[in-house]
């Protein structure tokens, strides 16, 4: 496996890889959905500094191999491993990958973070969304935002383009993963026929925890609508399960940008006032 920082590697990527294809109820719904050919959206809404993107960087990723196995006719998963890098090369899946892998190089284009990247998703939805025989896959971390809106000006006008979009996305995807640090901030567009999952805390792990409504009825007559827990995903709270290094390094670079980009954004509508 690709090297890491610290030995044994394989061990560390392999415990990853195996928590999530064992224990992973949403890897699971990746995996099938992949290989029905149906689609999958999902919010993950948690604070910030809870694991979101790890989480669904890992379970996308599990989902992604098991489909590329089970089509192979692969379903042990040492023999996943070992066809995995034979045909896509190292595989590495901890924290401490330090370059993507062949898998990464070769999904990274989907991942797309912050609503600095707005425009790159809408620039290529039509390459992504509407060419070429394979379903895509789509990972937007902190992407879609209703702050994004209230920006006004460009930032409005492409909220609005991926709204719209993402309606009828299910035309080109197959999987759409989104995450955001609130439930306020998830627009009512992206929140319909999602699986929306939250996060809390729970001793030394994050519990994902994915609720439904459902009515129950009452001795009038009448019904109250509860909330049940229709699957939880438990994920120890360790380095060895955090995002790799390497895109880590990459999302702390495009949030960087972001506050570069506001930065000056308001210094030009500072600028437009004073004239």
């Amino acid at each position: 496996m690709l090297a890491c920082h610290s030995l044994p590697v394989d061990k560390k990527s392999r415990a990853v890889l195996q928590w999530y294809w064992e224990k992973s109820t949403l890897a699971s719904k990746i995996y099938s959905t992949l290989a029905s050919g149906s689609f999958l959206l999902v919010n993950i809404v948690g604070r910030p500094g809870w694991g979101k993107t790890s989480y669904a960087y890992y379970a996308l990723k599990t989902g992604i191999i098991r489909y590329l196995c089970t089509d192979a006719g692969k379903t042990d998963i040492d023999d996943c491993v070992a066809y995995i890098e034979r045909n896509h090369g190292e595989l590495c899946m901890c924290k401490y990958c330090e370059e993507p892998d062949g898998l990464d190089r070769e999904y990274h284009w989907a991942y797309f973070t912050g609503f600095r990247d707005l425009g790159k998703f809408l620039m290529n939805a039509e390459e992504l969304l509407t060419k070429g025989g394979r379903r895509k896959i789509l990972f937007f971390d902190d992407l879609i935002s209703s702050t994004t809106y209230a920006i006004g000006g460009k930032w409005r006008m492409m909220y609005m383009g991926i709204r719209d979009i993402v309606r009828v996305a299910r035309l080109g995807a197959s999987v759409i993963i989104a995450t955001a640090i609130s439930p306020s901030l998830v627009p009512k567009f992206f929140k319909e026929g999602s699986e929306y999952i939250g996060v809390r805390k729970y001793g030394r792990l994050y519990l994902y925890q994915r609720f439904i409504k459902h009515p129950e009825p009452n001795k009038d007559g009448t019904y109250t609508t509860v909330l049940h827990l229709a699957y939880e995903d438990k994920i120890p709270i360790k380095p060895l399960f955090g995002l790799p290094t390497w895109l880590e390094n990459d999302i702390n670079e495009r949030k960087k940008q972001l506050i570069i980009d506001i930065s000056r954004m308001a210094r030009e509508l500072e600028k437009d006032n004073d004239d």
